[in-house]
């Protein structure tokens, strides 16, 4: 007997791995504890443009709401409207920025990740988080993310170490007062576990900013039935789904490593059994480094070299 399939084929950025696909069920969401805004809106201080009020009227949606006091940093929001559909985020998969994640057994990165990743953090910032225990998870969130974005300067780490690329453990990036991107994130997971964040909801993230053709590395925390963005350039708190032009290429958890592709629906197909295997495709897109020769561009290359042929959907 025949059934009818849809057949996806996964077209990837440079570096990925094996995964078994699962679709999750849609989910009604309301609510939110968070308002998103795009960065054009950020510009304007919290306000969407004249273009998307127009668009947003035409389309039959309702009006945005209230206007955000223009904050220091930048931020990857925009207004929260009524009745979003989204699909529930996977509890054993970083699906994050729209991506499916894809699970690879070891990544270039392993040695600087397994340095750092069982760091704590003590003095103050320990402190600090302790405090937080007894409090909801997007309060802990919220309150982290400010915490370490307040108290850490940008500093990349040619300026400050004189190598491409060195990632701190939490104690010495807070100590320090200064750290790259990377570091930023290592803090604030390090705190977020102190404060009672379990290690598997947290998400060590090194991925390509397309709009400022950029290297770049935050920290996503599965909550709410989200995954949630704490970025060093914004001190608001970014649902993953809402950010566009994010490309992660690497995700580090505890015990486990991700590289990540995009489904792709082909034509429907008929098969004469459910079990389907569809090639992997890596796109021909190339990294550019932000400045200088960058490492990125290599830790792309190799993990490319631990994708199989195929996988099963």
């Amino acid at each position: 007997m025949k059934n009818n399939a849809a057949r996806f084929a996964l077209s990837l950025l440079p570096g990925l791995a094996m995964v078994s696909l699962a679709a999750p069920a849609q989910a009604q969401v309301a609510n939110s504890p968070y308002r998103s805004m795009t960065k054009t809106e950020a510009i304007l201080g919290g306000a969407p443009s004249a273009l998307a009020a127009i668009t947003s009227q035409q389309g039959g949606l309702p009006a945005y709401t209230s206007v955000v006091a223009p904050m220091s940093r930048g931020t990857y929001f925009r207004p929260a409207i009524a009745n979003i559909v989204r699909q529930p985020v996977s509890n054993d998969r970083p699906d994050i920025f729209n991506s499916v994640a894809l699970s690879i057994g070891r990544s270039p990165l392993d040695a600087r990740w397994n340095r750092v990743s069982g760091a704590g953090v003590g003095g103050a910032a320990g402190g600090f988080a302790a405090a937080l225990r007894g409090d909801g998870i997007i309060a802990k969130l919220e309150a982290v993310n400010g915490y370490v974005n307040a108290r850490v300067r940008f500093v990349d780490d040619r300026v400050q170490f004189g190598v491409a690329d060195r990632w701190m453990p939490a104690s010495e990036t807070l100590a320090r007062g200064r750290g790259d991107c990377e570091d930023f994130a290592l803090a604030k997971r390090a705190m977020l576990r102190a404060a009672g964040v379990p290690d598997k909801d947290l998400y060590l993230v090194v991925l390509k900013d397309l709009s400022r053709r950029a290297d770049h590395a935050v920290l996503v925390v599965r909550a709410a039935g989200r995954f949630l963005v704490l970025d060093n350039g914004t001190d608001h708190i970014v649902d993953s789904s809402d950010v566009q032009d994010y490309k992660p290429v690497l995700t580090f958890t505890a015990g486990h490593a991700y590289t990540h592709g995009y489904r792709r629906e082909l034509a429907p197909v008929t098969y004469a059994s459910n079990s389907l295997r569809a090639p992997v495709v890596l796109a021909e897109a190339r990294f550019e480094p932000s400045s200088g020769e960058d490492e990125l561009p290599e830790v792309v290359q190799e993990t490319a070299s631990l994708v199989p042929a195929t996988i099963n959907l």
